[in-house]
């Protein structure tokens, strides 16, 4: 063994036939060590700081390459597969490893090289993949690195950055009880960043990234391996190209160790994160973003004509005394989800719409109107008589992507194409006039921060895979800020739907709805996470709620027979701890609090909740260098009661056939999120939906935050404004507070030098 190594470290070529029976490759260094397969090059084992964080993966195939040849007949190809496989070390801190020999067809003279280097100073890894001599057939994907043997137990957590983020727990037990064996994210996408990590508390565990500055489409995913543990791989998708020759992945993965939570994890790639163009580029870090956005107290999310949107809008204007905000469905002339692009004219006519929003943005009331991305329907005269099919996304079989969200009316709604210019152009025509003619603040541009593939090769963007659709995307917003721009604008909101870091630079505002994401998928083994936040909150805006207190409204548009008795009902007070809940979460997370479905008549049938929300109100808008720009910060340790709790699963906009489905599950009933200001201060959010006042006894050391300050000042942040409470010496806060019930404050430490 010591003599292969010995020809390893003077970087000549060595191959397996020489040494398969010995225990393997090892790649060193002071925080992490990899163990590579001398038989076949896979990775059969990580280690970091002693820990054990996969092993015994040695069935594992390191990549493997998804191909078709011209009669699109389908070809897999694995590292298992190859005859030989060579390692060549280079100096003490990389590996290159080269596999060749295929008996497919065409394929003998192909070679595969993968490279993994170890990152000086910390527990981190860099792998780099190239094919060539690929002879005439085409790369479906390629996945790469495929990383096996990860350890897992009941405890084993997963974090994923799905939008805003999820927090699997035990995810090899919910794979088990699925159909599919894999779970797959998309980037960019649902997929918002480029990371995910696996690991067990208080244990090290498994982080895997890559390093794509340029967001192009890929796929994470794991599943189920040999023996029960899992599997992870990043999923990438070369242009698609009959005769491609080679292909080198344009980014690299990025596998390391890393010992704590998803915050740990979290962490690392805010490192690498918040250094690329889309954070460096991101509108709201660069003060690009319209004050009113900036200054929004209170979001509602109400539907249908001026009476039943902007009306609520001024009764709770002069409730909170605080700017509103409106996201505004059903503003159309048509009907919602299966008439699309036809918006205009408004439903209430052009004069009326343009009269009643006037007088609402006299009194500080702005709105955000529903104009989807990227849907067109067929069912619409405009498909026929604007040839709406030439600049649709196509499937690699020259199909659409059709869609029926529509259940009354079942009629579909067909993928555009970001890439192709002819769609953008016909987006931002329709943005121009409801912008610059009508007046409305801004657009929710429903489905950004999604992507898909497109085939067509009239759209003039690579076929498949590639970065096209965020890019395009781009344009698309830049387009429409030249129009508002030659119209002498500069106060217009752009929202997507969901979160994303390659909108960063594009976008203002995200709606962010896993922060009540019991309400669409129920109760379950997921539970939802800050983990955008946590990376990139002073970034963007964040805002969104399915919050409410109602059942759902029903689109006049829609067929009359099929509206429910109850639409705009109460819903049953045994949800109202609910609403709570996911309000506070809200705001403890640094988001623009929203309400969903309001009508005045709610400060009376539900009271303390409606008090509860403009209370919260109160305190954000007092702390907004916290909670719009603060950075967020590991949380505190708080020990709250566990109280179990009756959860609604009920669509809160399209209106539904199927009554309210009932969960019930326990939830803290304290909620807490920390916050470093850009002068160095920090902010601690609290919010206690209890019926009982919480005790917090506080232990804080300013050192772990990374402040210098030995002594100074805390401060409490309340509905009646913000007052000293307390004084603190030796760098460390040892402080006493009570909650009350039903309540939010913030507290504030300021250090002194």
């Amino acid at each position: 063994m010591k003599a292969i190594l010995l020809i390893l470290l003077l970087g000549v070529a060595w191959t397996s036939s020489f040494a398969a029976d010995e225990r393997g490759i090892e790649l060193n260094s002071q925080h992490l060590e990899l163990t590579f397969s001398a038989k076949d090059g896979g990775l059969l084992k990580m280690v970091k700081s002693g820990s054990t964080i996969l092993s015994n993966a040695s069935a594992t195939a390191l990549w493997e390459i998804n191909l078709l040849n011209r009669q699109e007949e389908k070809f897999k190809l694995r590292s298992l597969d190859l005859k030989q496989v060579a390692v060549k070390r280079i100096g003490n801190d990389q590996l290159e490893l080269t596999w060749s020999g295929s008996d497919l067809a065409k394929l003998s003279e192909i070679s595969v090289q993968a490279t993994v280097r170890l990152a000086a100073g910390d527990s981190l890894s860099y792998w780099g993949f190239q094919v060539t001599n690929l002879g005439e057939y085409a790369v479906e994907n390629v996945i790469y690195p495929i990383i096996g043997g990860i350890e897992t137990s009941a405890r084993t957590q997963m974090a994923v950055p799905s939008w805003m983020g999820h927090l699997y727990e035990n995810p090899a037990g919910i794979l088990k009880r699925q159909r599919d064996p894999y779970f797959r994210w998309v980037y960019p996408g649902l997929l918002s960043m480029q990371f995910i990590s696996i690991y067990q508390p208080e244990k090290n565990g498994l982080y895997l990234a890559s390093d794509d500055a340029k967001a192009h489409q890929k796929n994470f995913q794991v599943g189920l391996g040999d023996p029960e543990r899992l599997v992870s791989g990043i999923v990438n998708y070369p242009e698609f190209k009959f005769g491609l020759g080679s292909y080198a992945i344009p980014y690299q993965a990025v596998v390391g160790g890393f010992k704590g939570d998803w915050f740990n994890a979290a962490e690392i790639y805010r490192n690498w994160g918040t250094k690329q163009e889309w954070a460096t580029r991101a509108r709201l870090k660069n003060d690009l973003v319209p004050a009113w956005l900036k200054n929004t107290g209170l979001w509602i999310w109400n539907r249908g004509r001026t009476t039943e949107v902007l009306d609520p809008a001024l009764a709770i204007r002069e409730k909170t005394q605080s700017p509103v905000s409106i996201l505004w469905h059903w503003w159309h002339g048509s009907s919602y989800d299966d008439s699309f692009p036809e918006y205009i004219p408004p439903r209430d006519g052009k004069t009326r719409f343009m009269v009643d929003l006037r007088k609402a943005q006299a009194k500080n009331i702005n709105a955000i109107v529903y104009m989807n991305q990227m849907q067109w329907s067929r069912s619409t005269q405009s498909w026929e008589t604007e040839g709406a099919i030439t600049h649709a996304a196509k499937n690699r079989d020259g199909s659409t992507t059709d869609q029926v969200f529509n259940i009354f009316s079942g009629k579909s709604l067909t993928n555009m194409c970001l890439g192709a210019e002819a769609w953008r152009n016909k987006y931002t025509a329709l943005a121009d006039t409801v912008l610059n003619v009508y007046g409305v603040n801004g657009i929710y541009m429903d489905q950004a921060c999604l992507s898909r593939m497109c085939f067509d090769p009239h759209h003039g963007h690579p076929l498949g895979g590639g970065n096209y659709w965020a890019q395009g995307s781009g344009k698309l917003t830049l387009q429409i800020r030249d129009r508002i721009k030659a119209a002498g604008k500069n106060k217009t909101t752009l929202s997507g739907e969901g979160v994303s870091e390659a909108w960063l630079p594009y976008l203002d505002a995200f709606l962010a709805l896993q922060v009540s994401m019991e309400r669409y998928s129920g109760t379950g083994a997921t539970v939802p996470i800050p983990l955008f936040q946590a990376v990139y909150h002073p970034y963007g805006v964040v805002y969104g709620n399915y919050s409410s207190l109602l059942k759902p409204p029903y689109d006049e548009k829609w067929p009359a027979a099929q509206k429910p008795a109850d639409a705009l009902t109460l819903l049953d007070e045994k949800y109202n701890q609910q609403f709570l809940m996911e309000q506070s979460r809200s705001f403890v997370w640094g988001m623009q609090p929203m309400l969903s479905n309001y009508l005045p008549s709610l400060d009376v049938t539900r009271k303390k909740e409606m008090e509860f929300l403009y209370e919260l109100v109160k305190v954000r808008n007092q702390a907004t260098e916290y909670l719009l720009h603060g950075q967020m910060m590991r949380n505190i340790a708080l020990s709250p009661v566990a109280q179990e709790m009756a959860i609604s699963k009920l669509s809160i906009y399209a209106g539904q056939k199927d009554k309210v489905t009932h969960y019930q599950k326990a939830y803290p009933t304290v909620y807490s999120g920390v916050w470093l200001s850009a002068r160095k201060t920090l902010g601690i959010a609290l919010s206690n939906i209890g019926a009982a006042p919480y005790r917090a006894d506080l232990h804080i050391d300013l050192t772990e935050y990374g402040l210098k300050g030995k002594s100074g000042k805390v401060y409490l942040i309340t509905k009646a404004g913000k007052k000293q409470s307390a004084r603190f010496s030796n760098g460390k806060i040892d402080h006493r507070l009570t909650i009350p019930a039903t309540s939010s404050l913030l507290l504030e430490i300021e250090p002194l030098e």
